[in-house]
C-alpha cells in the first residue's frame, strides 16, 4: 500500500508537490535547528515518493540516517531510531498546529509505521493558523511510593485525554529534566518558544497517608513567568475513578482560567 494517499480522481499527489512541501517544513523555525530530525524526516519522505517501503525498518534508518556500523548495530539493544521518530512525530504536530495549519499537503508518521503518510488535505480541513499551542510536561510525583507513582504515570495519561477533548490538536507534550539551574530553564523556556508555545503546564503530585495534593502551574513562555497556579486536595484514592475527576477538575481550571483571558 502506497504512504502517498490517492485523491478523489484517483490521482497521486504529484513528487514535486511532496518535496517543495518537505522544504518547507525543513525551513520551518520548528526545524531548522534540528538537522538530525531533518535527515530523518527527508530520508524518510524520500522513501515514500520512490515506493521503497522495505528500505525504511527500523535498523535501515539505523544505518542510512544515524550512521551506526551495520556489523555492530542492534535494534534490540539500541532504541535510537524509536526515540528519534516518537520525537519526529510530535515535531510534525507542532508544525502543523502552527505554521503548518494551513498547509494543502500533510506529512504524519503513524504510531506503529515509519513509513510516512502523505496526504492533500480537504478545505473544511485547512484551520486558520493557532495563536500558540498548550504544551504539557508530565508531572512528576513528589512521594516515593509505588502506588503513587503509578497514580501519577495515569493521571498524566487522563490528563492528556482530558485536554484533547478541551482544547483539540493544539495540545502536545514536552518532556525534559528539571535542572534546577536557572540559565537552563531559561533556555528551555525560549526553545518552544521558538516552536510556537504559548503556555507550558507543569505540576507535581504529593501524596501522605491520608491526602493527595495535586500542584498545577501553567507558565507563560513568553514572559518566563506563572500566568497561573491551582492546588487540588483530595483524600488518597488509588483509582483511575480518582485519576479521571481529578483530570477533569484540572481540566475545567484550564477552561476558565483561558476563558477569561
Amino acid at each position: 500500500m502506497t504512504s502517498m494517499k490517492k485523491e478523489a480522481d484517483d490521482a497521486a499527489i504529484p513528487a514535486d508537490q511532496v518535496q517543495a512541501a518537505l522544504e518547507t517544513i525543513l525551513a520551518s523555525r520548528v526545524f531548522i535547528n534540528a538537522p538530525r530530525m531533518c535527515r530523518l524526516l527527508r530520508f524518510l519522505v524520500e522513501k515514500a515518493i520512490s515506493g521503497a517501503v522495505r528500505d525504511t525498518s527500523e535498523y535501515a534508518i539505523g544505518i542510512e540516517v544515524f550512521d551506526h556500523d551495520p556489523s555492530a548495530y542492534s535494534t534490540s539493544e539500541d532504541p535510537v531510531v524509536r526515540v528519534q521518530v516518537g520525537r519526529l512525530r510530535k515535531k510534525l504536530k507542532v508544525y502543523y498546529a502552527i505554521l503548518g495549519a494551513d498547509s494543502s499537503i500533510e506529512i504524519s508518521i503513524p504510531i506503529g509505521s515509519y513509513m510516512p503518510v502523505i496526504q492533500r488535505k480537504s478545505v473544511l480541513d485547512i484551520a486558520p493558523k493557532q495563536s500558540g499551542i498548550l504544551a504539557i510536561h508530565p508531572f512528576k510525583c513528589i512521594s516515593h511510593h509505588q502506588d503513587a507513582v503509578n497514580f501519577t504515570q495515569g493521571l498524566n495519561e487522563e490528563l492528556m485525554h482530558q485536554l484533547f477533548k478541551a482544547f483539540g490538536k493544539i495540545i502536545v507534550t514536552y518532556s525534559f529534566v528539571t535542572s534546577g539551574d536557572a540559565d537552563y530553564e531559561s533556555w528551555i523556556l525560549k526553545d518552544i518558544y521558538g516552536a510556537g508555545v504559548k503556555h507550558l503546564l507543569e505540576g507535581s503530585i504529593q501524596i501522605d497517608e491520608e491526602h493527595l495534593r495535586a500542584s498545577i502551574r501553567l507558565i507563560d513562555v513568553s514572559a518566563g513567568c506563572i500566568a497561573w497556579t491551582e492546588q487540588f486536595d483530595r483524600r488518597v484514592f488509588f483509582a483511575i475513578s480518582h485519576q479521571e475527576e481529578l483530570a477533569l477538575s484540572i481540566c475545567r481550571a484550564l477552561k476558565r482560567f483561558f476563558c477569561h483571558q
